[in-house]
C-alpha cells in the first residue's frame, strides 16, 4: 500500500485531498503470479496525463476541475480532482489505506506529500510492504493456478471476451509490446528524445 500527492477528492467533495494511495497484491500460483494493482481513484492520474497529451477527452465522471465542476478536459482535470472509484467504497478503502500508511510509516497525509509528481522536491509519500509466506496456506500454489483457471473457464457475459482474472490483461499488453513494440504519442516520444539528447 502506499501514498501519493493529494490528487482524489472525497466523496460528495470537489478538493483534492486524498492520494490514489494504490494497493499491490502478489500471489504465486505457479506458472503465472496472481498480480492485482490497483489505485483507490477512479483513475490513475497517468491516464488523465495521457489524455492530455494526446488531445483525448476524458469521461465526464472520472475528475473535476478546479472549480469542483465534472470536466472532460483532461488539462482541467490535471488541476482539479479524480474521482474515487466505486464513490464512497472507493474513498473509504482510499482513506483506509491514507491512514495505515500514515501511521505506520510515519509519512506526511497527502495534502503534504510531494516529490512524486514534483521532481524539485523531496519524496516523503510512505509505503507498507507486507510478506506472508504463501506455504503457510492450505492451498499452495497448484491449488490456486486451478482456481484461477476455473474461474477463466467460467461462462462469460459476452462469448467474445472470456473471463479474465488481474494479471492477464497486463500480461497480454506485455506479450504484444515485446513482439510488436509500443506506441507512444508523438510529443511523448518528442520529449523522451529531447531528454536523451540533453
Amino acid at each position: 500500500m502506499t501514498t501519493s500527492e493529494a490528487l482524489v477528492h472525497p466523496y460528495g467533495g470537489t478538493e483534492a485531498m486524498l492520494g490514489t494511495n494504490p494497493i499491490a497484491i502478489g500471489i504465486p500460483t505457479g506458472a503465472e503470479p496472481f498480480i492485482l494493482d490497483i489505485a483507490t481513484s477512479r483513475v490513475s492520474m497517468g491516464k488523465i496525463h495521457h489524455h492530455a497529451m494526446t488531445g483525448a477527452p476524458i469521461p465526464d465522471d472520472w475528475a473535476v476541475d478546479a472549480d469542483g465542476r465534472r470536466t472532460t478536459d483532461p488539462e482541467a482535470a490535471r488541476t482539479g480532482a479524480i474521482a474515487p472509484f466505486g464513490d464512497a467504497k472507493g474513498y473509504g478503502l482510499g482513506l483506509a489505506v491514507e491512514l495505515l500508511v500514515a501511521s505506520l510509516a510515519g509519512s506526511a497525509f497527502a495534502p503534504e506529500v510531494g516529490g512524486t509528481l514534483d521532481a524539485t522536491r523531496q519524496v516523503n509519500k510512505g509505503d507498507i510492504i507486507i510478506l506472508i509466506d504463501p506455504a503457510a496456506g492450505e492451498h499452495g500454489p497448484s491449488g490456486l493456478a486451478a482456481y484461477l483457471d476455473r474461474l477463466r473457464a467460467s461462462r462469460a457475459a459476452d462469448p467474445s471476451r472470456p473471463v479474465a482474472v488481474p494479471g492477464d490483461g497486463m500480461r497480454g499488453r506485455r506479450m504484444k509490446a515485446l513482439a510488436e513494440g509500443i506506441d507512444l504519442p508523438d510529443p511523448l516520444h518528442e520529449e523522451i528524445r529531447a531528454l536523451s539528447e540533453g
